[in-house]
């Protein structure tokens, strides 16, 4: 087949040096081949290096976040997401030719068919094919739902089935899937608690006899023998042992944390500059007082700041430690000791998932910190550190030191915070003293 079929295929790796030869040498036909890597430590970048130029280092943090970074990155106006554990069968390339070259405007994706296999065995039923999926779409017309576990597909347009399959080699045996089923049900669980979700025991099992039934009946399990049972049983299985983590998890103890900016609320500001060195840093009057009262109150420190001079050349990472360290040592002489800094090194204009006010350093501290967003503050004295609070779900408060005096007229409606207050003293009293909003 031509090697210019105008087409960008996309495939997002973690460790994944065993899978992928096969899978770029089944798309070796596409006009170009993009790679996204979450950092593996395997030859997987290496072995990439040889079909293509066009690989992007990037944590994987949200799962529908990143794909959808990965498909920005296409040039071509039809796009294929491939996984390294999976591979284009030749009748499947040649219709994937035809639909390219046709390029029918009524359409803006394909779903294709996925052949799963355990093993060398092809799972047959009970909902496991043809399970066709959205893998083809026009650039700009895809996208995701940005969350971590089984994101939504959003298709703006029509689209169309196609007959012949991708070959997903997802699970080396039995052991590997209920290897993978155990990690989903974790995030699943993770998931729920995040939204907050009231699950019963009644429906929890209705939901999963359900599942059971729907895979074993309606998707015809009983025709694959043991086969479609056992998987017909898993999907079963998924919901109780996603509820049993999720129980689990319940029971653990919430931190008490709240979220604080740097530049402008601890520390003062210089605005129109950045803090490059120590030497340039002051705390805000009565700023280590009202931390040390929170911390007094049982509440972690969290602090959340985008350090934009570092991505853009104006002071290295290492004066940020050193201003970090530095910061750390004198709060915790004060007694105060905070539990994370969570930092964006990004250049102003790279369009990173981390900057405020997107909600990426909020999801990091999230993994590593159990809390509860919609009890949890965030103090800022900008106008995107408040939309982004609210985008993570959190109660927001609006200081006047800093940017904040600038920013004040920035707060439309829908950027309304819980309360406007003068510094972060008055922040933190208004935090402990558990005031209704105002």
């Amino acid at each position: 087949m031509n090697h210019q079929v105008p087409l960008s295929v996309v495939i997002i790796t973690k460790n994944e040096e065993k899978n992928l030869p096969d899978c770029l040498e089944s798309i070796q036909w596409a006009k170009e081949i993009i790679l996204v890597d979450g950092f593996s430590s395997d030859r997987t970048v290496a072995i990439a290096e040889r079909y293509t130029d066009k690989i992007h280092l990037r944590k994987m943090d949200i799962e529908g976040k990143h794909r959808n970074f990965a498909y920005s990155l296409a040039t071509q106006e039809w796009i294929l997401s491939l996984d390294a554990d999976e591979r284009v069968s030749f009748e499947l390339a040649q219709e994937i030719k035809e639909v390219v070259k046709k390029n029918d405007p009524n359409f803006a994706g394909y779903a294709v068919p996925v052949k799963t296999f355990i093993g060398n065995r092809w799972v047959k039923a009970a909902g496991y094919y043809p399970a066709r999926k959205l893998r083809i779409h026009r650039k700009g017309k895809f996208r995701y739902e940005e969350t971590s576990v089984h994101p939504r597909a959003f298709l703006d347009g029509k689209e169309q089935p196609l007959k012949n399959d991708i070959l997903h080699y997802g699970f080396r045996d039995f052991t590997h899937f209920f290897d993978k089923l155990n990690n989903q049900t974790t995030l699943e669980a993770e998931k729920w608690i995040q939204d907050n979700r009231k699950i019963g025991i009644s429906k929890l099992i209705s939901k999963a006899v359900d599942r059971f039934l729907r895979n074993y009946i309606g998707k015809k399990g009983f025709k694959d023998g043991f086969m479609g049972f056992l998987m017909s049983m898993a999907h079963g299985l998924y919901q109780l042992m996603t509820y049993a983590k999720y129980l689990e998890l319940k029971k653990q103890k919430l931190r008490k944390v709240i979220f604080i900016d740097r530049d402008g609320v601890i520390n003062e500001d210089l605005i129109g500059d950045y803090i490059k060195t120590w030497n340039d840093f002051r705390f805000i009057p009565g700023s280590i007082e009202a931390l040390k009262k929170l911390n007094g109150e049982g509440y972690d420190i969290i602090i959340i700041s985008n350090q934009a001079g570092i991505g853009d050349g104006i002071y290295s990472e290492s004066a940020l430690n050193d201003i970090t360290n530095k910061m750390l040592h004198e709060l915790k002489q004060n007694s105060v000791n905070v539990r994370g800094v969570y930092y964006c090194l990004h250049g102003k204009d790279v369009g990173c998932e981390c900057r405020k006010p997107k909600t990426g350093l909020f999801q990091w501290a999230a993994k590593e910190i159990k809390f509860n967003p919609s009890e949890t503050y965030f103090i800022g004295d900008k106008a995107t550190d408040i939309k982004a609070g609210k985008q993570f779900g959190l109660k927001t408060l609006f200081v006047l030191t800093g940017h904040g005096l600038i920013d004040q007229a920035k707060l439309t409606p829908e950027l309304r915070p819980e309360k406007i207050l003068p510094s972060i003293k008055e922040a933190a009293d208004y935090v402990l003293g558990g005031k209704s909003n105002g």
